[in-house]
């Protein structure tokens, strides 16, 4: 699946404000659950109705979290998707830690989807 190549004007993960509202919680729970799960890949809404691609704002805050997604280093080994692209979309986004994500609530959320740790 291709990537963006950077947040879309209105991505909801866009730290300057111009992102899309979504409502209460909604923001939390979609960042906890990729950063609990690196498999797991967040579709651009922009493509919904074409060509369905990997949002380059979650792979930026994933990346930020030291969490690059699966489908990104992917993207990175087959020349999908470059450092640049990676680091220019970090720079673009939120910290998981401006949304009150500590790594106790990502230790929870992993344990929800993998079970307790060995």
């Amino acid at each position: 699946m291709p990537i963006t190549k950077r947040p879309c004007s209105n991505c909801p993960f866009r730290r300057d404000g111009a992102g899309a509202e979504l409502r209460e919680g909604r923001l939390q729970n979609i960042v906890t659950g990729l950063l609990a799960d690196d498999t797991r890949t967040f579709l651009c809404h922009k493509t919904l109705d074409s060509e369905r691609m990997t949002c380059a704002g979650a792979v930026g805050i994933m990346s930020k979290a030291g969490r690059l997604p699966v489908i990104a280093r992917l993207g990175l080994v087959y020349g999908v998707v470059t450092q640049n692209d990676i680091e220019a979309s970090a720079a673009m986004v939120i910290d998981p830690q401006s949304l009150g994500i500590g790594l106790e609530s990502l230790e929870e959320s992993k344990e929800a989807h993998h079970g307790p740790a060995s």
